[in-house]
């Protein structure tokens, strides 16, 4: 069977229809030996309107089929769709352990996964709970995938919201015949890590139908931070040296006296000492994931039928698709520790001092905090299709998916009863819980100033599980209809175009834990909720070919393409785009697009609980008597503040963070200008360049409490805005109380910190972002086979991010700091890209793929720093597949073959460096075994 040559085949016919306008990186493969293809009539992602394949398509999109899935080596999602070019920022996945649910994400153009549309074949896949709008990419199955598009430009026009970055489109196979089961494993050099998969591929049909049956189940063993050199224990920075360190909240308990010092008793000694953070510290990494296991089993089915053919009327077939994955991950940090800072009183038969002392105690005995997810998802579409005799297509499908994930937390903390353990006491020596001798349950007082004191009673007693439940819905109505205007036209191609309508609504739940409810477990809020939207939209696109053949133009065509969307949270409104599409000779294309966007709040956005937060700020009233600032002066005495007060060096109010119902849609501007090259001199040959700007407004953001302040008491009479966010009168969230303003003051209590504020989502918030995208294919016979090089990298001018008017504007573009959207320190290089190598004969291929990541400095350094560059890094890939065998194919491969480590950076979020930009794992080995019947 030669593979290569049809491969070729296929692209001569597709480069003879138009000027190719995607960019490939993997050489198309097929199931089996065909003498010629014809070009069929398929559905672009980014157009309703039905194309000769996607090389007609005016808008960037980067198709990746089954085979460069293949050659990745990759048995998710997750890492393969997280190293195009495009996707950049912070992103969920197998390195986030600190807070992460179990979910892989992708972030276009660094927006967020919120902003990045996923579709199965043209439809919505289910939120993943109550994060509206994000899709687990854990629950879509490798082994259906026929080929992945990568829209590079908004499309909210065709789909709707939340697809402001782009859209990543799985088609998925339909037509498969025959059937094919796959076997694969792979380790790391350091045989951790291991991968695992299955796969059985069945499909027949006939004339009148075919269906389409797969399973799949795969598998990812953990890895320890421990387990690596470059994250073995937390670094710190003390002078030059960069010695080991960790968290101040340790085993023995590090306490502090009267005079502000920390100390803990000797493990060796038994002696009273000052606290060494070079040699106390709790070494958190080695009890924290570096890679989360977890377990995914998958099964799909699809299925069509020919129900008549109404001569001269219309075809009517009917069409179903299964989907159902279960996945079991965990995650897994370091045990929970005493971080409300108990107050042991002197007379605490443990205490080693004589004296009222806080504690900060790692409870190292309970093993860890651990966290699992067991998540259920189910998808089935149902539908009718057919053409009518005019040749308009048409179909209408329904949409019903559900996600339910029962989550367990192991080894959470019972403050009360904690501090019913260690005889807690106010400031003032009164009880701040039930105490151990008036408690009949309580298994005697603890000596947390030792390590491995708490016994297995006392845990039984002082933490709990903590088991709340996530579910969410989406049901989608779906109606299309594409044709033309037949015989007019201005070209041979006529004017087409297409028209749709949608219905669709999402629901989301959690019901927490009782004793959540309850407030027995240390920073849980327990608080069930839920909410819902519904949304009803209609879309019309249109392309109008104007001139071909023409000696200033070979092609000339425009699209236009509207959406209506009516939702009954935020109303009504309509988003608009354009495009060009200008050929002046036939091996050079010019295409540009215009196109607004929008993405609706999300359930949660909308109506999360409101959750409780000590937040730190300037205040800008600290002796406000010697300010130059006659507004501040006028305000800070209005007020009533004292300027020598000193608990307004240091202070801290309360926020109040949460959902938002009065919160209305974000919007962006998208253009895009490309140029696309496909010389003619040369066969198999194209060259891609499309600048992309994208700016989005009224974005979600929270305000920080030291904006509100210094925005509030800066302006005349408090006439800034900002100053209604502060509370006033008796507030409480569910059983506590706010702290409120006192006496004279309208913002203060009567120690004089600001009572606190609303934090909650606001629409305050932008981004700005800019860039190139370059791609090259190219494929040659060579020798006996074919020889494939594809490239492509994108360019990242800029990524600007102001927070809110009041706050300065950061440009992030190749620096690291804290992202935007997830607020996880990582990467955003100037530069990222790959390019690959194969070479395929009729029984064996081999092939490299060369990436690299783009230098990153720290976007905030210290001046005394030591580590706030990252150089350009370089991963390479091999892959080979050997199948002379009838029916039967070998492949492996190496990732990461240089072993390349992460660097070391001061401003790091975990294991010492940046785990969502960086290779963490290592080399990594893996083989594959297919069977084709």
């Amino acid at each position: 069977m030669d593979r290569s040559r049809l491969s070729r085949a296929i692209k001569g016919a597709i480069a003879a229809t138009a000027a190719v306008t995607t960019t490939s990186f993997a050489t198309l493969s097929f199931a089996q030996d065909q003498p010629q293809q014809q070009v069929e009539e398929v559905v672009v992602t980014g157009s309703r309107i039905q194309r000769t394949t996607d090389a007609t398509s005016a808008t960037p999109i980067s198709v990746f089929d089954a085979a460069a899935l293949e050659k990745s080596g990759q048995t998710t999602l997750e890492n393969f769709l997280q190293e195009i070019p495009s996707v950049t920022g912070g992103q969920l996945g197998s390195s986030v352990n600190n807070g992460n649910p179990g979910l892989a994400t992708v972030s276009l153009r660094g927006l967020g996964s919120q902003r990045t549309l996923v579709l199965v074949d043209g439809r919505r896949m289910v939120s993943a709970g109550t994060s509206t709008g994000v899709v687990d990419l854990n629950t879509i199955p490798t082994s259906i995938i026929e080929r992945i598009e990568v829209l590079r430009d908004g499309a909210s026009t065709i789909y709707g919201s939340d697809a402001i970055a782009g859209v990543i489109n799985i088609i998925t196979k339909k037509n498969f015949e025959g059937a094919e089961t796959s076997f694969y494993a792979g380790t790391s050099t350091h045989n951790d890590g291991q991968e695992y998969s299955a796969n059985l591929t069945l499909g027949t049909g006939g004339d009148n139908g075919h269906v389409v049956f797969n399973t799949e189940w795969s598998k990812r063993q953990d890895v320890f931070q421990g387990d690596r050199r470059f994250s073995d224990c937390p670094r710190f920075e003390t002078g030059d040296r960069v010695p080991c360190g960790g968290s101040g909240t340790t085993s023995p308990a590090r306490f502090s006296r009267a005079d502000g010092l920390s100390y803990v008793v000797d493990p060796n000694t038994n002696q009273v000492r000052l606290y060494d953070s070079t040699i106390d510290s709790f070494n958190y990494a080695t009890a924290s994931y570096l890679i989360t296991p977890q377990e995914v089993v998958t099964m799909y089915g699809y299925g069509e039928y020919q129900l008549a053919d109404f001569k001269d009327v219309t075809t009517l077939d009917t069409f179903g698709q299964l989907m159902y994955a279960n996945r079991r991950s965990d995650q897994l940090l370091a045990p929970e520790g005493t971080f409300w800072g108990p107050r042991i009183p002197a007379d605490q038969p443990f205490n080693p001092v004589g004296e009222d002392v806080n504690i900060g105690r790692r409870i190292t005995e309970t093993g860890g905090r651990a966290f699992f997810q067991d998540v259920s998802t189910w998808r089935g579409v149902i539908g009718l299709k057919g053409e009518w005799c005019n040749e308009w297509n048409w179909d209408v499908s329904y949409n019903y998916a559900r996600w339910v994930d029962p989550q367990i937390e192991l080894g959470r903390a019972n403050q009360p009863r904690f501090d019913t353990l260690l005889g807690s006491v106010d400031t003032d020596g009164n009880p701040v819980s039930t105490p151990c001798s008036e408690d009949a349950d309580c298994p005697g007082l603890w000596d947390p100033f030792h390590s491995d004191t708490l016994t297995q009673a006392q845990i039984d007693y002082a933490t709990v599980t903590n088991s709340p439940v996530e579910k969410s819905t989406l049901r989608q109505l779906q109606a299309n209809l594409t044709g033309d205007f037949g015989d007019f036209s201005l070209t041979s191609e006529p004017f087409q175009w297409a028209i749709g309508y949608e219905h669709r609504s999402e629901s989301a739940e959690v019901t927490a834990d009782g004793a959540a409810e309850l407030g027995q477990i240390y920073f849980v809020t327990g608080e069930s909720w839920g909410g819902s939207y519904k949304v009803d939209e209609a879309y019309g696109e249109i392309r109008m070919p104007f001139f071909e053949g023409e000696s200033w133009a070979e092609t000339l065509a425009a699209e236009a393409s509207f959406r209506y969307s009516d939702y009954d949270t935020i109303g009504a409104d309509t988003t608009w785009a354009a495009v060009i599409d200008y050929a002046p000779i036939e091996q050079l294309r010019f295409r540009g697009t215009w196109s607004q966007g929008f993405r609706a709040p999300g359930i949660d956005d909308l109506y999360s609980p409101q959750e409780l937060s000590a937040e730190s700020y300037s205040d800008p009233c600290y002796q406000w008597n010697q300010s130059g600032n006659a507004t501040l002066r006028a305000n800070c005495q209005a007020d009533g503040v004292d300027p020598t007060n000193a608990l307004l060096a240091a202070p801290q109010a309360t926020g109040l963070f949460g959902g938002n119902p009065d919160l209305k849609e974000e919007t962006s501007e998208s253009w895009t200008f490309g140029i696309v090259w496909t010389p003619t001199f040369v066969e198999d040959m194209s060259f891609t360049l499309d600048y992309y700007s994208i700016t989005v407004d009224d974005a979600l953001g929270t305000f920080t409490t030291n904006t509100l302040v210094q925005s509030c008491f800066l302006s005349p009479n408090f006439s800034s805005p900002n100053c209604d966010l502060y509370f006033s009168g008796a507030q409480s969230v569910g059983s506590q109380p706010l702290n409120t303003p006192t006496g004279p003051s309208r913002f203060r209590q009567s120690d004089g910190t600001i009572a606190g504020q609303l934090l909650n989502s606001q629409n305050i918030s932008t981004f700005e972002t800019s860039g190139v995208d370059l791609g090259f294919d190219y494929s040659q016979d060579f020798w006996n086979g074919t020889v494939t090089a594809r490239a492509q990298t994108t360019w990242l001018n800029d990524y600007k991010f102001q927070a809110s008017s009041e706050e300065p504007e950061i440009d992030l573009a190749g620096y690291f700091g804290a992202d935007p959207v997830t607020t996880a320190i990582t990467g955003f290089p100037e530069w990222k890209g790959f390019v690959g190598l194969d070479y395929e004969e009729e029984n064996w291929s081999a092939g490299a793929l060369l990436r690299w990541i783009g230098p990153v400095d720290d976007v905030n350094p210290g001046d005394t720093d030591l580590s706030t560059h990252g150089d350009t890094t370089w991963y390479m890939d091999v892959q080979g597949s050997y199948f002379c065998w009838q029916n039967m194919k070998i492949s492996g491969g190496i990732r990461n073959v240089w072993n390349q480590q992460p660097p070391y950076l001061t401003n790091y979020d975990d294991m010492n460096t940046l785990p969502i930009t960086y290779d963490t794992l290592g080399r990594f080995f893996y083989g594959t075994v297919t069977f084709t019947f």
